[in-house]
């Protein structure tokens, strides 16, 4: 009998030979398919299972477990991360890394996969891989837990990513260059130049909320009060890679009820306006107020290209859509906003994070601040 979990996945459990084996799926009918096609390797022999398995066969086994605990877009996440090491070329002969017996897979083996995805390299369809720093920092950190949730399973006793140390980030921060705050002047200049764009609507009520691109798309007009606002969804990648409006926002914190100023309101007025003229007049609670030119979900990646053309138009550095958010909560703390209250507008699930806008955007020095300090 299978169980429903909290995420909404179904767990079927099932014992063959006396082991106990796990299987999970969006419905009980996947499970029952899941189960039947794992009992099947079983019987014929193909199942692989402690030192004869593959680093390709058991992040099969350990990415279906995970997806009963995290949510779908952090397994595509994770997908995405290991499709880099698994294509990733161990000798001359054109072996792929996935296809090492977990048992065999050595720190040396783990440190040329780092160099490759540093460095570059071309997969057999022909595709060429080199990643930043970060993102090789983020695949190395998702193979050791692999390796680390295969110690658990007492596949091997050591875990041969452990020694291997993080690369030294040479990259400007994305705080300082695509994720920066925009100057007073940056804005309005963004805003003139914007005003053709179908987006224009969007960007100001980013700029006046602080909204994630992800929660603005995923907005219904069911979610716009007289004085304020509901952010209780967000947009989410699925499985196959295309985008869906999820049912929960990105944290617990994320889900909040931020006051709607005018500005914010102006925007959400002059879209549903649009809204009613390009794709009819008959407004459902449901409908979503920010949408793609088509009526499709908004994608992040088309507004970054939209933005990188109004700033080339505008005379300004190129930015993403994050730094809108960026901007509004800097432009709340040289206001005198206190911290408790940004986090909550901005669903910070921890007061650091809040507290590190601060610090970055007062970089007085500290004889200064000292100096505003009554002690007496």
């Amino acid at each position: 009998m299978g169980t429903k979990r909290k995420n909404g996945l179904y767990e079927q459990k099932f014992t063959v030979n006396g082991k106990r084996y796990s299987v999970y799926g969006h419905t009980m009918k996947e499970c029952r398919e899941k189960e039947a096609a794992k009992r099947a390797e079983i019987e014929s022999g193909t199942y692989k299972a402690g030192s004869a398995v593959s680093l390709d066969d058991y992040f099969s086994r350990w990415i279906d477990n995970k997806a009963a605990t995290v949510k779908e877009a952090t397994t595509r996440t994770d997908r995405i991360l290991y499709g880099w090491i698994q294509k990733a070329p161990i000798d001359a002969a054109g072996r792929q890394f996935g296809t090492l017996k977990v048992k065999d897979i050595e720190v040396q083996n783990v440190r040329d996969l780092q160099r490759n995805l540093k460095e570059g390299y071309t997969t057999k369809e022909g595709g060429r891989v080199q990643l930043s720093t970060r993102s090789c920092n983020d695949t190395l950190a998702l193979l050791r837990s692999i390796l680390k949730a295969a110690m658990f399973d007492r596949i091997i006793t050591f875990n041969p990513a452990a020694p291997v140390k993080p690369l030294k980030r040479e990259e400007p921060a994305a705080r300082d260059t695509i994720h920066r705050a925009l100057t007073k002047e940056e804005t309005a200049a963004f805003l003139k130049a914007a005003r053709p764009s179908w987006y224009y609507n969007l960007y100001v009520f980013l700029l006046n909320t602080g909204c994630r691109i992800g929660e603005a798309a995923a907005l219904e007009v069911m979610d716009i009060n007289r004085d304020t606002f509901r952010i209780c969804r967000t947009v989410t990648r699925a499985e196959d890679g295309g985008y869906l409006i999820g049912h929960d926002t990105k944290t617990a914190a994320g889900r909040r009820e931020i006051p709607i100023m005018d500005e914010a309101r102006g925007a959400v007025d002059r879209q549903k306006v649009i809204n009613a003229q390009i794709f009819g007049r008959v407004e459902n609670l449901t409908d979503t107020i920010f949408r793609a030119p088509r009526g499709g979900i908004i994608k992040a990646s088309c507004v970054n290209t939209d933005i990188q053309r109004i700033c080339k138009d505008a005379g300004i550095p190129y930015f993403s859509v994050h730094a809108l958010r960026d901007t509004f909560a800097t432009r709340c703390i040289e206001s005198g906003m206190q911290p408790k209250i940004l986090q909550s507008i901005m669903g910070h699930s921890d007061i650091s994070m809040t507290l590190n806008l601060y610090a970055h955007a007062m970089p007085q020095p500290k004889e200064e601040q000292l100096k505003a300090v009554n002690f007496i």
